[in-house]
């Protein structure tokens, strides 16, 4: 696998055989449970640990989307430092995870765990225990591979 800089972000480049990157996240509302649901495999979500570890040294704001290549969702999201509230927030259809450099490296451990490639799979739920935030859930293997993806 090569890598391409673009900016700050090394974006790795995959070869025809290796498997597309295809993160999916999404907000799944309710009434009682209102969730930020994660999904992909092992390649996947250790993406999305890389990109929270490089967030933890360095926080920025970052639209996961596009610092994640094939990662796709209907609900445009931005890692962005904390300020006086923490974890993930809805801003009226777009979404703000606002995590301080402690908060993204222990997230970034604890997805780590659902990445080895004789895990089939496993999911976690992450909150950091502000009040109002949305509970995160990372998940590996409990989805179809079309699930969360736009027939539009």
């Amino acid at each position: 696998m090569r890598r391409i800089l673009s900016g700050f972000w090394a974006v790795p480049k995959l070869s025809r055989c290796q498997k597309r990157i295809m993160l999916r996240f999404e907000y799944m509302p309710s009434d009682f449970n209102p969730l930020f649901l994660f999904i992909g495999e092992g390649a996947d979500l250790a993406a999305l640990a890389k990109l929270l570890r490089r967030f933890a040294d360095h926080p920025q704001e970052i639209a996961i989307a596009e610092r994640i290549p094939g990662a796709t969702s209907r609900a445009p999201l931005v890692l962005a430092p904390a300020d006086h509230e923490f974890g993930m927030r809805d801003l009226g259809g777009s979404f703000r995870w606002k995590l301080n450099g402690w908060q993204a490296a222990r997230i970034a451990e604890r997805i780590e765990l659902l990445t080895p490639q004789h895990a089939k799979s496993g999911s976690d739920i992450i909150e950091v225990g502000s009040d109002g935030e949305i509970p995160v859930k990372v998940s590996r293997g409990e989805f179809t591979d079309d699930f969360l993806i736009s027939k539009r």
